[in-house]
C-alpha cells in the first residue's frame, strides 16, 4: 500500500489557516477509505511550546498517524533554517516515515534545505506541493502587496522587491529567486487551487507543465435542520481573521456610508471571527460604527455552514489577491451567495454566481449593501446560480490520479 505524508507549515488544532485546513481534511479522508495516510503540522507559536514539546522533545502525536513537530526560527527570505542542527532533525523525522509520497502543503516552517535533501536522500519518492500563496515570488509575507504604501504588486523584479525592502540590495531578490525556484524543482508537480495563483507562477518562471489546477476540497457535512430566516437577504456576515489584507475596514466604512445614505434601511451586519477590540487595534482611527453592526466573536469551524445559512450574503473584502479563499467554497457548501473584491482568486471564485465590487472601494459597497437588501428578487437569482464546490473525496481521487500518472 502506498503511504503518504502530508506536511504542513503549521497545525489545525493550533491555527485555523485555510492552508493546514485543506491539507488535514486531504489526511483525514485518506485514513477514512483506509489508506496508508500521515500528517505531520508545525507548532510555532511559543505559548505552547513548552506544554507540547518538555525536556526539548520535537514531536508529539495528536492522535493515530496525526504529527506535529517543533518548529525553530527561520530566514524569511531563503526559507532556511538558522540553525543547521533544527534542519537535520526535521529531515530525520521525514525520512522515519519511509513515505512513497511526500505532500508538502508548504515549505515556511519547513525549509528549502530539507525540501532540497530530502529528495536528494529519496530519489524514488515522489514529492508533491500545493501552493497556498506567493511566498516563494513575494517576500512580503507571500502578499504580493506594497510595504510602503499597500498597493496591490503585479510582479517581482530584483529592483522593485529591492524598493519595498530597502536594506537589501537587488541582487539578493536575485539569488533568493533562484534559490526558491531550485527547491521547488524538486518537487515532481505542483498544485495550484486557483488558476490565479498558478498564472503567477508561470510567469514568475515555472515551467507551466509542472503546474496543475486543482481546488481544494470540502468535507460533506450533515443537512442543516434549521430552515432559513425569511429576510435572509437583508442579512449580510463577515467570517474571518481581522488582518490589514483582510479588507474588514472596507466592509465597515461600507456599512456605515449606507446607513448614512439611507437611515430607513434595516440590513445588518454580522462580523464573526473577530471582536470589537481587535478591530479597534487595527484600526483606531475609525468612527463608532452602526447600531446594525455586530461582532460576534470566534466561531468554530464545524458551525460555520449552520451559521452562513443564516445569512442572505457573505462578504469577503480582502485588498489583497487572494489565492482560493475557502470561505468562498463554504458559502457555496451553505447555499449563501458571496460579495467579493474584484481581483485575483475572489474573482476566479465568484464569477458567475456571486456578486463583485472594486478592491477597496466602500463607496462601491455601500450601494450594493443597500441595493441588494432591497430586493429579494436579486437574492433568488443568486441562489439560482450557486453551483456545488468540489467535494474533498472528488478532490483526492484527482489528486491521487495525477500522481499516478507521474
Amino acid at each position: 500500500m502506498t503511504r503518504t505524508v502530508i506536511i504542513s507549515h503549521s497545525h489545525p488544532k493550533l491555527r485555523g489557516g485555510g492552508g493546514e485546513v485543506a491539507a488535514h481534511r486531504q489526511f483525514e479522508h485518506m485514513r477514512s477509505i483506509g489508506q496508508d495516510a500521515w500528517f505531520l503540522g508545525a507548532a510555532y507559536d511559543q505559548a505552547v511550546i513548552p506544554t507540547l514539546f518538555p525536556n526539548h522533545n520535537r514531536l508529539v502525536e495528536f492522535a493515530p498517524h496525526d504529527h506535529c513537530f517543533r518548529a525553530f526560527p527561520m530566514d524569511s527570505s531563503l526559507m532556511e533554517h538558522t540553525n543547521q542542527e533544527d534542519e537535520d532533525a526535521l529531515l530525520a523525522i521525514l525520512l522515519r516515515y519511509k513515505a512513497d509520497v511526500y505532500h508538502f502543503h508548504h515549505f515556511w516552517n519547513i525549509g528549502a534545505g530539507v525540501v532540497r535533501r530530502l529528495r536528494a536522500a529519496r530519489p524514488e519518492a515522489k514529492l508533491i506541493c500545493t501552493l497556498h500563496e506567493f511566498i516563494a515570488i513575494c517576500m512580503h509575507d507571500g502578499q504580493m502587496v506594497k510595504r510602503n504604501n499597500g498597493q496591490l504588486c503585479t510582479e517581482s523584479s530584483a529592483v522593485s522587491c529591492a524598493l519595498c525592502f530597502p536594506y537589501l540590495i537587488p541582487a539578493h531578490f536575485v539569488v533568493r529567486k533562484h534559490r526558491l525556484q531550485e527547491m521547488l524543482a524538486c518537487f515532481d508537480v505542483l498544485f495550484s487551487p486557483s488558476q490565479f495563483l498558478a498564472d503567477r507562477f508561470i510567469a514568475w518562471g515555472l515551467p507551466e507543465a509542472k503546474l496543475k489546477v486543482l481546488e481544494n476540497g470540502l468535507m460533506p457535512e450533515e443537512a442543516s435542520t434549521h430552515a432559513p430566516p425569511p429576510d435572509r437577504h437583508r442579512r449580510f456576515a463577515y467570517f474571518g481573521q481581522a488582518t490589514p489584507t483582510k479588507g474588514l475596514d472596507v466592509l465597515l466604512r461600507a456599512a456605515r456610508r449606507a446607513v448614512e445614505q439611507d437611515e430607513k434601511t434595516d440590513f445588518t451586519l454580522d462580523i464573526h471571527g473577530v471582536t470589537e477590540e481587535r478591530f479597534r487595534e487595527l484600526w483606531p482611527k475609525e468612527p463608532e460604527l452602526p447600531d446594525n453592526v455586530r461582532f460576534r466573536g470566534t466561531y468554530r469551524p464545524t458551525e460555520v455552514l449552520d451559521l452562513m445559512r443564516g445569512y442572505g450574503w457573505v462578504v469577503v473584502p480582502s485588498v489583497w489577491w487572494e489565492n482560493s479563499p475557502v470561505v468562498i467554497q463554504e458559502a457555496r457548501l451553505a447555499g449563501t451567495p458571496v460579495i467579493a473584491s474584484n481581483i485575483g482568486g475572489m474573482k476566479e471564485k465568484v464569477g458567475g454566481w456571486g456578486e463583485l465590487f472594486p478592491v477597496g472601494d466602500s463607496e462601491t459597497l455601500s450601494r450594493m449593501i443597500l441595493s441588494l437588501s432591497a430586493d429579494v428578487a436579486l437574492h433568488q437569482a443568486a441562489l439560482a446560480r450557486i453551483t456545488a464546490p468540489l467535494m474533498i473525496d472528488e478532490h483526492v481521487k484527482l489528486l491521487q490520479d495525477q500522481i499516478a500518472a507521474l
